[in-house]
């Protein structure tokens, strides 16, 4: 039997890590702490005076630790070779004084201007042609070998005197790596690099003009130094689709050795200290689990509430918690099995094109959700609201007098002291409730489906996240308990297995699918699967014929409406609203149709299918609809058949159970009673939860 540590550590233990590793981890995050709070300080922009004061208000409050000088090179190094520690050994004692453990950061989002003055050639330029300035963040090219030499000094500066620091917790490399609204950055040491990763993958450029498809438009190249980036707004018609694939595979590569630099600077001198980076999961270019190896936790920066329209009159004020989940589930499953959102939003932020403030108490529900699926650790972005600067509306934990709780401050308070309390109540040995364990899910995620969808849509309409959430937001309406996969993990752990759109396929991965089947499992598959190779080529064959065995049925043909037209598809006697994507399914004998198309000229083919395949079974669902509800009432009707239990709740009405504890948070529009016994004894909250609430219990 595994013992309880054994168990919260899963994912690392699946991965091959050592018991040293395992023991390390839970030195860092001890179980019974369940989960740590702290928030980032910003001491070089404060008066010195003022530091203590803060620093003591901070451990009031009730946080854990405090994350400093991710943007603070300028301090750090004024000048080239001169370095200046004093203030920053003075915070970190100030930290050991009131209790408060310290996360460093490596300070590279930000060179100072003197590096970027001399070496201009550090600097990234955008797909346009220009060449980013001074005066942001992440203007520079990490490619750059010489930008890489001068990180490497500073971390190594850094490590050198803080990398055996007992109050110094962990380490974050750079902050939300990515260069956010320009893209990629098309600087000539980074085309240098795409073409070094090119030769490595292909070795012939004969290769490389097959692969690409290049006799089309006769693209042809004669050697790998002509190819440059691809850059949709500098060519006329369409980017060739398999460059594009290409150029993402390496950019998220090259985004993952430039952390694997990073870390490596600081372990030459960092022990027993643990190491990460803040990932925007909003960021579609950067893929975490080519880093998992490299970092020993997992972190996140998470602002729901920025100006998007989500489900829901409240929508907008509360975030999309499928999305919010869907982030937790899926790093809980990289590396050490460590997680958290290392920059969670405290009210309204400044950098949407709309700022609303988030409904009162849903700050607290964000802290609470990351609870409930496992998270190890939350901080705070930041303490104090700044006074100049471009964040200078950005909401904080105090007030701008320094001193006055903020509401959000107020939520995040009252999260530290639910934590507080279940710790009292913490039982190493809790047992998940078997219903519960029994609707566990793989959700099969692929960040190259992804880009290759996203870079042809064949519909504006088209949301690549916006349907993988479509299924996840069904699968917590059930009270599934969900890990987000890659193809590296062994299905056959699992009963369930959801692989929305799963466009890029081989011949292994369909065996292990009908293996999977065979032995018993559930496979769900949505429209768009099986469409291409992994070099993003349509098959030589019938459209999609590799997968038709698997499912039990043909896809003939595939429709998308234009805006404002809608089709109608039914199942189970209820209608449904369709408009993006539909898959016209012809099903073989002895497939079952689960959804029928109820209009346009393929009146009365089927939507999606259930094919029997050994001991177990293969869904395929062809349309995405409109709400998605016709996936919640499908996915309940195959669950229910194979004997789990699916609960029912309202779509963004979340449940799940950790450590003995149930956490209930409501992100619906209406008032929501939580679906405990009458003998459950609350923790925290009422019984009915308003939009925004949260409730806990046993």
């Amino acid at each position: 039997m595994r013992s309880p540590i054994e168990f919260l550590l899963l994912p690392a233990l699946a991965l091959g890590l050592c018991d040293s590793s395992l023991a390390q981890t839970a030195r860092w995050f001890p179980p019974q702490d369940m989960m740590t709070v702290g928030v980032y300080y910003y001491p070089e922009a404060w008066p010195e005076a003022q530091w203590d004061r803060d620093m003591a208000n901070i451990r009031k409050l009730g946080f854990e630790y405090v994350h400093m000088a991710e943007f603070a090179w300028a301090f750090l190094e004024p000048e080239e070779g001169r370095y200046e520690f004093a203030w920053l050994d003075k915070n970190i004692e100030l930290a050991r004084k009131y209790g408060l453990k310290v996360v460093l950061c490596t300070p590279s989002a930000t060179p100072p201007a003197w590096l970027v003055r001399e070496h201009p050639e550090v600097l990234m330029v955008d797909a346009e042609g220009q060449r980013m300035e001074h005066g942001s963040r992440e203007q520079a090219d990490w490619s750059s070998p010489v930008y890489r030499k001068y990180v490497e000094e500073i971390d190594a500066k850094l490590a050198e005197r803080y990398g055996t620091n007992p109050n110094v917790w962990g380490w974050q490399i750079d902050n939300e790596l990515s260069h956010y609204g320009r893209g990629m950055s098309y600087a000539p040491a980074a085309q240098e690099k795409f073409r070094a990763w090119l030769k490595e993958k292909y070795g012939t450029v004969d290769r490389l003009n097959r692969d690409w498809g290049n006799s089309f438009w006769s693209q042809m190249y004669n050697n790998f130094d002509q190819v440059r980036m691809p850059d949709p707004r500098a060519l006329v018609a369409g980017a060739n689709p398999h460059a594009m694939l290409d150029l993402h595979r390496w950019f998220a590569a090259e985004t993952a050795d430039y952390l694997r630099f990073q870390a490596a600077a600081l372990r030459r001198y960092v022990k027993g200290q643990w190491i990460t980076t803040n990932f925007m999961m909003n960021y579609d270019l950067v893929n975490p689990a080519l880093s998992a190896r490299d970092l020993d936790i997992m972190s996140f920066t998470m602002y729901p509430v920025s100006g998007g329209l989500f489900r829901g009159e409240l929508g907008f004020r509360m975030g999309d918690p499928a999305m919010i989940g869907f982030t937790h589930d899926f790093l809980r499953n990289l590396g050490s099995g460590v997680e958290g959102p290392m920059e969670l939003q405290p009210g309204q932020v400044n950098w949407a094109p709309v700022n609303p403030w988030p409904q009162p108490g849903v700050i607290h529900a964000w802290i609470m959700r990351a609870f409930a699926q496992g998270a190890r650790l939350v901080c705070v972005y930041r303490y104090r609201q700044p006074l100049a600067g471009d964040e200078l509306y950005h909401k904080t934990i105090v007030e701008p007098d320094g001193v006055t709780l903020a509401p959000g401050g107020k939520e995040f308070v009252q999260a530290m002291e639910e934590v507080r309390k279940l710790r009292t109540m913490y039982q190493p040995a809790s047992a998940e409730p078997a219903d519960y364990a029994a609707r566990r899910t793989a959700f099969l995620n692929s960040f190259e489906n992804r880009w290759d969808m996203d870079n042809r849509k064949q519909t504006i309409r088209w949301d690549t996240i916006g349907h993988w959430m479509k299924y996840y937001r069904a699968l917590k309406s059930m009270m599934a308990p969900v890990e987000v996969i890659d193809e590296s993990k062994d299905f056959s752990q699992y009963r369930y297995l959801v692989a929305p759109s799963y466009q890029l396929v081989d011949a292994d991965l369909i065996k292990r699918f009908r293996e999977f089947a065979e032995r018993g499992g559930t496979l769900i598959l949505t429209c768009r699967s099986g469409q291409k190779d992994r070099r993003g080529h349509i098959w030589e064959a019938l459209w999609a014929q590799p997968i038709y065995d698997l499912i039990g049925a043909a896809i003939p043909r595939y429709d998308v409406l234009p805006p404002g037209r809608e089709g109608t598809v039914t199942a189970g006697g209820k209608s449904y609203q369709w408009g993006t994507w539909a898959d016209i399914l012809e099903p073989r004998p002895g497939t079952t149709t689960l959804a029928t198309y109820a209009d346009q000229f393929y009146r009365g083919s089927a939507a999606a299918t259930s094919h029997v395949l050994g001991n177990g079974r293969v869904v395929y669902v062809g349309v995405d609809t409109e709400d998605g509800e016709l996936e919640a009432d499908l996915l309940r009707e195959v669950y229910a058949s194979a004997g789990a239990r699916p609960a029912k709740l309202p779509l963004n009405f979340i449940v799940d159970w950790r450590s003995g504890f149930w956490v209930a948070t409501n992100f619906t529009d209406t008032d929501q009673p939580i679906p405990a016994a009458a003998g459950a004894t609350l923790l925290s909250g009422e019984r009915v939860i308003p939009p925004g609430g949260v409730a806990i219990w046993k």
